[in-house]
């Protein structure tokens, strides 16, 4: 008999702003506002519904993949996941449940917190990151995770000894991250490796410290895994089942053999288009055919308790291995030579740097944590992973969890203790968040994701400045300054810091946008993502100035912050304003905050439009939008785009200069006029009428081009 399990793991990094919790638009995600949100229409949500399709192509059924699926959803995506499509997620549960009747167990498993590489975390950060990890799958799935996925399968004799301690009955490593392996205790071990183990099998590693304690380990079929992952198993039930087959094959176990494929689980759907409709097939309906039992690991443990040991691989320097790493754990701390398909003579010594930089901010804020937490908190690092439990939860359960581990001055009830208590355990969260193993995966410095670890870096030093620390920025900026981009333009990672800075949100900031939109825009409501603000106004808009005194909260830490503010909309200036003496310009907002505002203000800015900084301050405000063209708002903001490229084409017979000519060219891709739309037709008018005068520039004839023109049109 083969017994299939099908692992997927689904995880992306903490894409929110850190300062307000919310996903900022991510342009390269386009059409979508992010990519969390087009991963999840392609790959989360497509396998919650998937369909089964007839010969003819027709929908035969729509079913749930996840009750077929060994799964793991990460901490910081199961969050978005939920706040985003509460009923993607009630399927993901109910797959869960479903597989809890029919196999006794279910295929929901943990991840460790924030996606870190284990092997590479000091104790407590491993410690904190497991319990955290099983506190969030306890919480969502209303039950004990009986397994965990280690980030990247990497692991350490020390990380394993960890989950024994915890309690976790099992966990999934590829075939090359097993050393040797034995029948039994008194059997002679027989070295393995890849090709050699027998992933038919699941083993047991032992405890070093002779307690007789173990964890379970699947081993993943590497060439199925391979094929699913890199070849074309993914793309046809049938061949996907015929590599099941191949892989019971090769086992020689008598009895029962486990095919367990373990991928990435955005493989089914995002990385591979339409996976979800090979996933859906396979285990639903061509694996019964073919006497295939889809199951789950920890129902396969249930049923087919190991009875061979296995020993791990040491890797480099006895540091551990992984499963997307060729030297150990070198892809997450040096140039190893591990890239993403890097272009022509990159290399990633970024990386070190990276990490230092990053081990500065979690040493420095340790230090304040402990010093600070021991006089707040019975045991502060014990408080810290009690903090798991409820991370995500509104700041009052937050609080009742925090006062249960009081003494001291919090214990008595002190506002201000229980104030720096919240802002202690909020930054030691930031430092576990910024390990996501994802910043030093890919190929340079500047990309995304790598911005995003440097980005929770950078709150993380506001965070220590928050809980009455100093914190280490010069050295951060220092050890960072090392970490040199492959595309010069990009400079450092000190400038990846300085530009990921520009996210930041103060509670100033927060009184600022809302008091700017008050004062353009009088219908806005007075909302801040990440916080709680309320205006008191002193004067009317009349006169273009704003002021009253504003108040706000933040949602997560629950600091507050009242000054007084004057709001300023000059008719031959740019909006500002100053908050309790400091002052705001435009520049000093994030993208989408600053989008609201010029776009609220276009109509006063169009005769001013083809001036360098007004004309860059707009097309800035245009590549925020969000993708909404279609929706009443993006066709309101679509014709203002029209507005602004009419004005800068000009009436006259003279066509705007180059750079003016590729600023209209790029807006009029942002604003993607429909054909025979009448704002695209005036402004193909408007271009005709500009070729017809003399002989057209580059700039001109690449716009024409743009619009739809012959290089050549018949004139009258």
């Amino acid at each position: 008999m083969i017994a299939l399990c099908v692992h997927g793991h689904f995880y992306q990094p903490p894409r929110e702003n850190p300062w307000t919790d919310q996903v900022p638009r991510e342009p390269s995600a386009t059409p979508f506002h992010d990519w969390n949100a087009r991963i999840h229409a392609e790959c989360y949500r497509a396998n919650a519904f998937a369909r089964i399709h007839d010969g003819a192509g027709r929908i035969a059924s729509i079913v749930n993949n996840y009750d077929h699926l060994s799964f793991n959803f990460g901490p910081t995506l199961a969050r978005w996941l939920g706040r985003h499509d509460p009923a993607a997620w009630d399927r993901l549960r109910a797959g869960d449940v479903v597989q809890r009747r029919k196999l006794g167990a279910g295929g929901g498993v943990a991840q460790a917190y924030a996606h870190p590489i284990v092997p590479l975390l000091n104790p407590a950060d491993r410690r904190t990151q497991l319990v955290w990890g099983l506190a969030d799958f306890r919480r969502r799935f209303g039950r004990p995770a009986e397994g965990l996925w280690l980030p990247e399968t990497a692991v350490s004799p020390e990380t394993l000894e960890t989950l024994i301690d915890l309690g976790v009955g099992f966990t999934i490593l590829a075939p090359e991250q097993i050393a040797a392996v034995r029948e039994r205790p008194a059997a002679a071990w027989q070295t393995v490796d890849r090709d050699t183990v027998d992933t038919g099998r699941a083993y047991l590693w032992r405890h070093r410290d002779g307690s007789g304690r173990g964890i379970a380990l699947g081993v993943f079929d590497g060439p199925l895994s391979r094929a699913v992952a890199f070849g074309d198993a993914a793309g046809s039930a049938e061949r996907f089942l015929d590599e099941v087959a191949a892989s019971a094959k090769r086992s020689k176990v008598d009895g029962p053999r486990l095919v367990l494929c373990a991928s990435d689980g955005e493989l089914w759907g995002h990385h591979k288009k339409f996976a979800d409709l090979t996933l859906a097939f396979a285990t639903h309906v061509g694996g019964a055919k073919r006497g295939i039992q889809v199951t789950n690991l920890a129902a396969f443990l249930a049923r087919h308790p190991p009875t061979w040991e296995a020993e791990l691989a040491p890797g480099p320097d006895g540091q551990g291995t992984a499963w997307s790493c060729a030297h150990g754990l070198g892809r997450w701390q040096r140039d190893c030579g591990c890239s993403a398909g890097s272009g022509p003579g990159w290399n990633q010594a970024w990386r070190g740097p990276l990490r230092r930089a990053l081990d500065i901010v979690r040493d420095a804020a340790a230090e304040l944590y402990e010093d600070a937490g021991g006089d707040l908190f019975l045991d502060p690092w014990g408080t810290r992973d009690a903090y798991g439990e409820v991370v995500d939860d509104p700041l009052p359960v937050r609080a009742r969890l925090i006062s249960e581990h009081a003494r001291g001055a919090l214990a008595g009830g002190n506002d201000a203790a229980r104030a720096r208590a919240v802002e202690l355990l909020e930054l030691e969260r930031a430092t576990l968040l910024m390990y996501a193993s994802c910043g030093w995966f890919f190929d340079d410095i500047a990309g995304l994701e790598a911005s995003l670890a440097i980005r929770m870096g950078a709150q993380a030093l506001d965070a220590i400045t928050a809980a009455g620390g100093t914190p280490p920025t010069q050295a951060v900026l220092d050890a960072l300054g090392e970490a040199r981009s492959n595309r010069k333009a990009q400079g450092t990672g000190a400038d990846v810091f300085r530009r990921v800075a520009g996210d930041r949100v103060t509670l100033g900031h927060a009184i600022g946008r809302a008091a700017l939109r008050s004062l353009v825009e009088p219908a806005a409501p007075e909302t801040v993502p990440g916080f709680e603000v309320t205006l008191d106004l002193a004067t009317g808009r009349a006169s273009g100035t704003l002021s009253g005194s504003g108040r706000a909260r933040n949602l997560r830490t629950g600091s507050l912050e009242a000054a007084p503010f004057v709001a300023l909309a000059p008719p031959d200036g740019l909006p500002e304003v100053r908050v309790g003496g400091r002052r705001f310009s435009l520049r000093d907002f994030d993208d989408e905050t600053r989008a609201e505002i010029v776009f609220a203000i276009l109509p006063a800015l169009l005769p001013r439009v083809a001036a360098p900084d007004i004309m860059r301050l707009v097309l800035d405000a245009a590549r925020a939008l969000p993708p909404d063209a279609d929706t009443g708002p993006g066709v309101v903001r679509r014709g203002a785009l029209a507005d602004v490229v009419a004005a800068l084409l000009g009436t006259g017979g003279v066509a705007p200069g180059p750079d003016a000519l590729r600023v209209v060219g790029e807006l009029l891709d942002l604003a993607n006029l429909p054909s025979g739309a009448p704002e695209r037709r005036r402004l193909e008018e408007r271009v005709f009428a500009l070729t017809g005068h003399g002989r057209p520039s580059t700039a001109l004839r690449a716009l024409a081009d743009r619009l739809g023109f012959l290089h050549h049109p018949t004139r009258d």
